[in-house]
């Protein structure tokens, strides 16, 4: 089921009963990018530290409605202060992704001409003093990034997605989204048959021989650098989220097999390790990292490894109740990505999107194909 609420986000999110969220995705708009049009919007912020100070009230929302043990994915760009010709001194940003400049009033943030505003970090430091953890910052990088004129400066091509949470202890799936290890199935050792404690660049290991070797796994956990294109949408507006980048936010932060239907607490992974013998006798490559010089004296052999499966699913509470699809929240809903990759993924989802043009928008992207999904019906409701 896909809920759109078309409403200011405070109201949207007080609409909300709480504890009621596995997962948030989240893009909201960045600051001094664009004017939308829209009464109440937010990113028109006269200055950097109001901005901060209106996503800490936004957030505390977004943190009553999550529940103790959900986890939040904010991603936010950055931008940098400039002043151009013929505004008449007025101070203006821009934002590095269009290049495109917005200029609603004269701002007063006290920067320098050139300065990068370092908006994310001022966003999770604000949030991680508010109560949230501050537990990872991935940063999305984009091998298609918007060109930019600069001569002075390497070109961006990155932006951030934080990974927040209410408490120290919380739903992870991290085998939901691992990632292959870049040389699966094979054993680093030195000339003593001992670990090779640097390994070869790239590889992850998981596991150790009786004599030192080292195993490395298929699969490795996820790092937190994610190369993902931008992906365009055409009836979007223009801050349009990847679907692969949103994809592993859900698939991490929600249980595949879905949450109790009474208390809503999500079923957790069973995990299996099967051990495959390991046979090292005859070396076949020297180990070397790119760039570097050849080891003389470590060697790659061939060799098994710890293989990683799902067993099944258990629950984590005594309610012995039926499952039901987790529920995963945007609530900056813009064109409906973050509902459109949970409906893929089998999620519920809610959107809280202020703007009724992007309201429609998402509906018709999300019912363009709804016949191919069961259970799904889309709501869209307005807040007075």
């Amino acid at each position: 089921m896909i809920r759109i609420i078309n409403a200011n986000v405070i109201e949207g999110l007080r609409s909300l009963p709480e504890k009621s969220v596995h997962c948030v995705v989240t893009s909201p708009p960045y600051w001094g990018l664009r004017d939308y049009g829209v009464e109440g919007q937010i990113g028109l912020e006269p200055t950097p530290e109001e901005y901060v100070e209106k996503m800490v009230r936004v957030f505390r929302e977004v943190r009553r409605v999550l529940r103790d043990d959900g986890t939040l994915w904010l991603n936010l760009g950055d931008c940098y202060a400039s002043t151009t010709k013929g505004t008449g001194g007025k101070s203006k940003v821009q934002n590095y992704n269009s290049g495109s400049f917005f200029n609603p009033r004269k701002f007063n943030h006290g920067l320098k001409q050139k300065d990068l505003i370092g908006m994310p970090w001022r966003v999770a430091f604000a949030l991680q003093a508010d109560g949230w953890y501050l537990r990872s910052d991935i940063i999305w990088a984009k091998p298609n990034p918007m060109p930019e004129s600069v001569t002075d400066r390497p070109t961006k091509s990155h932006e951030y997605v934080f990974l927040l949470t209410k408490n120290p202890k919380y739903f992870y799936d991290a085998n939901a989204i691992r990632e292959p290890a870049i040389h699966a199935g094979e054993v680093v050792l030195n000339k003593n048959g001992k670990n090779n404690q640097m390994g070869r660049y790239g590889q992850t290991r998981t596991g150790f021989l009786k004599d030192g070797g080292v195993v490395v796994s298929g699969y490795r956990n996820r790092r937190d650098v994610w190369e993902i294109a931008t992906q365009p949408f055409p009836d979007a507006h223009f801050a349009t989220f990847p679907e692969a980048l949103v994809e592993p936010c859900i698939k991490a932060g929600t249980s595949e097999r879905g949450c109790c239907s009474e208390c809503g607490a999500p079923w957790s992974r069973v995990i299996e390790k099967a051990k495959v013998e390991t046979n090292y006798d005859k070396p076949r490559k020297r180990a070397t990292a790119p760039g570097a010089e050849v080891s003389k004296t470590s060697c790659f052999v061939t060799g098994d490894w710890h293989i990683t499966t799902t067993k099944g699913w258990r629950p984590t509470c005594t309610c012995n109740a039926e499952t039901v699809p987790c529920v995963v929240l945007d609530p900056f809903g813009g064109s409906g990505t973050v509902a459109k990759v949970a409906r893929d993924l089998n999620r519920n989802a809610i959107l809280i999107e202020i703007n009724p043009a992007y309201v429609e928008i998402a509906r018709n992207r999300l019912r363009a194909n709804e016949q191919l999904f069961e259970n799904v019906r889309i709501e869209c409701e307005s807040e007075g």
